[in-house]
């Protein structure tokens, strides 16, 4: 018989990050980078390249190529992953309002940043009233 230990938690962090840009124009650009990096994550995970939870050390070179080809250059290979996390991202008027149970989602927030927004990341657990967050 194997005993496993460990620590384990309920993680619903309830997160929510919004990414304002100077218009609706702007974020849908933005918006339209993450579906990019999305999709083609979602590709390398379908070919065994990514596997959530065990993060590589380096860029397949159809990632690099996409990274390159829509001017990220932030982003390691190791927090690929994040991109196929259980997330919710919108686009609501000049806003791309991202919200999940994860805390690791420092893509998503290069992402924003280097697309030129300014961004607010908070608990919709301790700010229930922001009409954001998971169950709303």
């Amino acid at each position: 018989m194997k005993a496993w230990y460990g620590y384990g938690t309920e993680h619903s962090m309830n997160l929510v990050m919004i990414g304002r840009f100077e218009d609706a124009t702007t974020a849908e650009r933005a918006h339209a980078v993450i579906k990019q990096l999305t999709t083609a994550l979602q590709a390398e995970e379908e070919t065994g390249r990514l596997t959530v939870g065990e993060p590589n050390d380096r860029y397949s070179d159809e990632v690099l190529k996409l990274l390159s080809d829509l001017n990220i250059h932030s982003i390691g290979p190791r927090e690929l992953e994040q991109f196929l996390y259980d997330l919710d991202v919108r686009r609501d008027g000049d806003s791309i309002v991202v919200t999940t149970d994860e805390t690791d989602v420092q893509a998503l927030l290069k992402v924003l940043l280097d697309k030129g927004a300014r961004i607010e990341v908070y608990s919709a657990h301790d700010h229930p009233g922001s009409g954001y967050g998971r169950g709303k």
